[in-house]
């Protein structure tokens, strides 16, 4: 590797990781923030369901997790508009298909981006992985929730 070669290599990575990094900021606050919300939001309207019949509680859990995952849809269009938007990718149903394949880590569309653009799919699989995360444990929280509202130890054990 010339020293051309390495120099060329240095500035496509950090361009690479000053696009990528701007992105992962957006998407991660944004989600983040809306995936606390939607959880704050169920635990408060679960605590209005304190002698509500059971499958109205599993209902408000269903209808959370559907909430959360239109925030994690809008996120890959937030990638995808990002990649159409700077030319990255000239289609934007092809930039979708990349950004979720990415965002999801299922890595489908590898070969979608120009030369020198290549790691930024690390970029938008990261945010794809934290936002899960947090989706994930809202979730496991949301269903110690319910358990604990639905089972109610008898008193005799």
């Amino acid at each position: 590797m010339t020293a051309e070669d390495l120099n060329q290599f240095v500035e496509q990575l950090v361009r690479d990781a000053a696009f990528g990094l701007g992105i992962f900021a957006i998407v991660l606050v944004s989600n983040a923030y809306l995936l606390v919300q939607i959880y704050l939001w169920f635990v408060k309207k679960s605590a209005s369901l304190v002698n509500a019949p059971p499958y109205k509680l599993i209902f408000l859990f269903v209808a959370s997790i559907y909430v959360m995952s239109l925030v994690q849809l809008a996120s890959i269009l937030v990638w995808a508009v990002a990649l159409y938007a700077n030319t990255l990718i000239d289609d934007l149903r092809l930039a979708l298909l990349f950004a979720g394949s990415s965002y999801t880590t299922l890595g489908i569309y590898s070969d979608t981006l120009p030369v020198g653009w290549k790691s930024v799919a690390f970029y938008i699989a990261f945010s794809g992985l934290f936002s899960f995360a947090i989706a994930t444990s809202s979730m496991m929280s949301m269903l110690a929730m319910i358990a604990r509202r639905l089972y109610k130890p008898n008193a005799h054990g």
